[in-house]
């Protein structure tokens, strides 16, 4: 069905294939929501640049196109249409070239454009006020719930001054520590402000 006369028509073959098994293989992986324990921050994944933006023609699914097509372009204008190898080679190249643009395109002006960017400081903890889930005792840990970017967090919080909290207090974050919120009660610091003030 495919006829291979030789080296040229295996690479270009080989290419073509190659580029759609690991399409498929990207689809089902992704469509299965299976990870092989590539952690990646937000905004630094592999198909993004050092800015969190995509990062134009050079990104992974654009140069699987971009193989993908050049390989299968490349056999059909050699082997379909009969053409010379250098002008199949071409061809395939500019068809490349073309399936890498749609697909950069179509992240960039479609993904991309439909997509919220996501801002550390929305997610910085100082400043937010929680309510007391599990009650902090002296020199010791509780816990607190609280909403961010309408989110409901849970967090484990130890007191200011390593002094008791109630269940129930409503408390504001003043500093992460260790991967605790340091909390004091929001009353305490309103009144404080109101003295001050």
């Amino acid at each position: 069905m495919f006829p291979i006369n030789d080296a040229l028509d295996a690479i270009l073959m080989g290419m073509f294939l190659f580029g759609v098994l690991f399409t498929v293989g990207s689809l089902l992986l992704g469509a299965a929501d299976i990870d092989f324990g590539h952690e990646t921050d937000v905004g630094h994944g592999a198909d993004h640049g050092a800015d969190g933006h995509f990062s134009g023609l050079f990104n992974v699914s654009s140069i699987l196109a971009f193989i993908t097509w050049f390989g299968g372009i490349g056999y059909i204008a050699r082997n379909g249409l009969g053409l010379w190898s250098w002008l199949a080679i071409l061809i395939g190249i500019l068809g490349g070239l073309a399936g890498g643009a749609a697909i950069s395109w179509f992240m960039i002006n479609v993904l991309r454009k439909n997509s919220q960017e996501l801002d550390p400081k929305d997610w910085d903890q100082v400043g937010v006020i929680g309510r007391v889930t599990s009650s902090i005792r002296p020199s010791g840990f509780g816990e607190i719930v609280y909403e961010q970017n309408g989110i409901r967090q849970v967090a484990t919080a130890r007191a200011e001054g390593d002094r008791a909290i109630p269940r129930d207090t409503e408390v504001v974050v003043l500093r992460v520590e260790r991967g605790a919120v340091i909390v004091a009660p929001f009353d305490e610091l309103l009144a404080g402000d109101k003295a001050a003030g």
